[in-house]
């Protein structure tokens, strides 16, 4: 598979060079590589983020990741006439180790997008339309890796007319988080999950836009394993609703979001990377149902490039989560409630064009709640982190902003754990089999994207 994988892309380049002045075929890509140390007893870098956070936290220590993208571009390659529909073709893979240490070493390829994209006008209406499987979201939180608004990544399809998107989600939740209610071995064939979307964006004026989103969420009927609920087939649903504000002007951008979710659409649950609102959270209750689950999701991200001297970026999320009302807890250390807030800054100082100096605060609080023997729940505290880190970057660009790629980056840093976290090992530096206060990480990382 991996040898089709690597002669398909270099197929789409070898095109995409001899067709450039047509552009029938593109090539992009994105990805970090690099080498790494936990400085205690010479382990592979670990993320030292809390657990299950993913990069809210930072995201400088994350593992080796690469996507290839290629685009074919059927209206030039069948020679349309420039006002005939404008139609592409979209395949992405994802590559990532397999066993958490260098990609080199076990890795793992998937194909993560496949879609048709059709730009037209039918009966005189402007539509864009795309079916597949696709990375359907919007504004990340570059710090934090961290989609934060509109996350449907996933399998279906989307329709625009004007500034109002609606679209078909299915998931397959089992392939999204094993650790997940609905999608472990207490149902037969995972949990399958239709998502209904209907976004709107709303310009203001030049400087402000509104992003209104609506979900409903709905399940077939499945059977249920595990012997302590009293039904055999269950069907469930939820709701969300949500609102982005986008502010941009000069060198300056900031996104701010407010989501509210019910019932099965009380997400994100930890799925470590994303918020996407169908991985919920929590246990179901003696019917199988999440009835009184609800969940809200908080963000804020501003990038702004100061002047040629430095610029700044930061962020703050808040997501709380309930599950159901008198759940059934189906398996042990699978709480029922929980909250956490992630707040980073990152100054970038421009020494030179080529020599640049990333510096970055992280603050990580999370609600620590476990249950025990199926019977009674405890709550040992809050879990907190703080995380500074130093890096030298050679830009060879030779862009002073603070979204210039590719980086080559030599990355240090040192985050301070309070007992909760020691106590309890969470952060993938104590899965790590690492000890102490005190977590440490140093590595030679590169990134780049076009």
């Amino acid at each position: 598979m991996l040898k089709k994988i690597t002669f398909l892309f270099v197929y789409f380049l070898l095109s995409a060079s001899y067709s450039s002045a047509q552009k029938t075929f593109e090539f992009h890509t994105y990805g970090r590589v690099g080498i790494s140390s936990s400085l205690d007893e010479d382990k592979v870098g670990a993320r030292l983020n809390l657990s299950n956070q993913g990069a809210l936290g930072g995201r400088l220590e994350e593992n080796d990741y690469i996507e290839l993208t290629g685009i074919s571009n059927i209206h030039k390659l069948l020679q349309m006439k420039d006002d005939a529909p404008k139609i592409k073709f979209q395949l992405t893979t994802q590559s990532f180790s397999g066993n958490n240490t260098f990609i080199a070493n076990d890795t793992k390829t998937n194909f993560v997008e496949m879609f048709l994209d059709i730009t037209d006008t039918l009966y005189n209406i402007p539509i864009h339309l795309w079916v597949g499987s696709k990375y359907y979201r919007d504004k990340n939180i570059d710090m934090a890796d961290y989609w934060q608004f509109n996350n449907l990544t996933g399998q279906g399809f989307g329709l625009t007319i004007g500034t109002t998107t609606i679209s078909l989600i299915k998931a397959l939740v089992n392939q999204d988080q094993p650790g997940n209610p609905y999608g472990d071995s207490n149902y037969d064939d995972g949990r399958q999950k239709h998502v209904i979307s209907l976004q709107h964006r709303w310009h203001l004026n030049p400087n402000h836009t509104l992003n209104f989103m609506g979900e409903y969420h709905f399940t077939g009927k499945d059977s249920l394993t595990e012997p302590q609920f009293i039904v055999r087939e269950v069907s469930d649903y939820g709701w969300l609703l949500g609102v982005m504000h986008l502010y941009q002007k000069d060198k300056f951008t900031n996104n701010a979001s407010l989501r509210v979710g019910a019932r099965i659409a009380n997400g994100p649950g930890d799925d470590g990377w994303s918020s996407r609102s169908f991985i919920n959270f929590g246990n179901p209750n003696v019917r199988g149902k999440y009835d009184g689950a609800y969940g809200i999701n908080i963000t804020e991200n501003f990038v702004y490039d100061i002047n040629k001297k430095w610029g700044l970026m930061g962020y703050a999320v808040f997501r709380y989560a309930i599950g159901a009302t008198s759940p059934v807890f189906i398996a042990d250390n699978r709480p029922n409630e929980k909250w956490d807030l992630s707040v980073g800054f990152r100054p970038m100082i421009y020494l030179s064009d080529k020599l640049q100096l990333m510096l970055e605060y992280n603050y990580q609080m999370r609600d620590f709640k476990e249950y025990s023997q199926g019977f009674t729940g405890f709550d040992p505290g809050l879990g907190q982190m703080n995380k500074f880190t130093v890096a030298p970057v050679y830009v060879p660009s030779g862009e002073r902003t603070l979204m210039a790629r590719p980086h080559i980056r030599l990355v240090y840093s040192l985050a301070l754990y309070n007992d909760i976290v020691r106590s309890f090992g969470l952060s993938q530096y104590y899965e790590a089999g690492n000890s102490g206060n005190l977590g440490h990480y140093l590595g030679l990382k590169s990134e780049w994207w076009f």
